[in-house]
């Protein structure tokens, strides 16, 4: 899968990702937990160009 750039396919790979965690441990095969280990890493690439991570230090504490 090419690197996520919308809304909608990022929704899709997190559906994707929690229909296959929701199979469990022992029933996900190696090939799965591959997928989901690849889908990961694409969802967290997007959130860091989606979202602001930074913490401004004078709105907090």
């Amino acid at each position: 899968m090419d690197a996520i750039k919308t809304v909608e396919d990022y929704r899709k790979v997190l559906l994707r990702i929690n229909t296959l965690m929701n199979k469990g441990s022992q029933a996900i095969t190696y090939e799965e937990m591959s997928e989901i280990r690849e889908l990961r890493s694409q969802a967290s690439s997007y959130e860091k160009v989606r979202y602001d991570h930074t913490i401004n230090s004078e709105e907090g504490c």
